[in-house]
């Protein structure tokens, strides 16, 4: 029988603006067993009244709350991070193309990945360049006219389907340790001098090698794997470099 595993991750929110919203989302954090709550840049105080009575008897969330000025202060401690989105993107711009929620059973999420879930402002959610910053994106689709959920409505869906894909899926705890966003950013460089030295189209090139990230970040690779495709790509831009003198 293979062990049921709870997975490691933590609750991002990129410059909240509403109390409310940040006690509510503690409260949510408590309910789903998160790590903890990160706040980046927050433009409102998280410890005020109105927050510590909308968190209830999720105080701890608050006042551990971990604040950074940046979402680039904290790349670096995550493995993998999701962003979200109210909006999804036409076909043709592969960055803004999404996962659904309930998509997360899919992917296989190994038990020793280090998870940051980033929700976006309340007003305009995530900028391109935050988006790009993390590995996976998600949109939860609404039915309704109104196609934006209040912000902790959203983390509560979220949030939800992480657990269900935590508890539904028996996984097996890999002793390998998972690869770092740094390593996979050394991939992805070597794929695009390759793109480069081919002379690729220029316009394709970024969809290209985004499209790549895509399926790598999604299959959640460990290191001993991303250092395989590093070494394999260096070969192949070694043999490209050869052939052009």
């Amino acid at each position: 029988m293979l062990e049921k595993t709870l997975l490691n991750y933590s609750v991002v929110l990129v410059q909240p603006k509403i109390k409310g919203n940040i006690g509510a989302i503690a409260r949510l954090c408590n309910n789903y067993n998160a790590k903890n709550l990160i706040l980046i840049d927050p433009q409102v105080d998280h410890l005020s009244s109105e927050s510590r009575a909308r968190a209830m008897h999720s105080l701890k969330y608050l006042e551990n709350a971990e604040i950074y000025p940046t979402l680039s202060d904290i790349r670096g401690r995550f493995t993998t991070l999701i962003a979200t989105t109210a909006k999804a993107g036409e076909q043709y711009k592969i960055s803004r193309q999404p996962l659904l929620p309930w998509d997360f059973t899919e992917l296989k999420i190994p038990s020793n990945a280090k998870i940051g879930v980033v929700f976006g402002r309340e007003d305009i959610g995530l900028l391109n360049e935050e988006i790009d910053m993390c590995d996976i994106l998600v949109n939860v689709p609404l039915p309704g006219e109104h196609k934006v959920l209040n912000l902790s409505h959203a983390v509560a869906i979220l949030l939800h389907e992480l657990w269900k894909a935590s508890t539904a899926i028996e996984t097996i705890k890999k002793q390998e340790r998972m690869s770092t966003y740094n390593e996979r950013k050394i991939l992805f460089d070597e794929v695009e001098k390759i793109l480069v030295k081919i002379e690729y189209f220029d316009h394709k090139r970024t969809i290209a090698n985004k499209l790549i990230q895509k399926i790598i970040n999604r299959s959640f690779p460990n290191h001993h794997e991303i250092h395989s495709l590093i070494g394999f790509f260096k070969a192949i831009r070694r043999k490209l470099e050869k052939k052009c003198r």
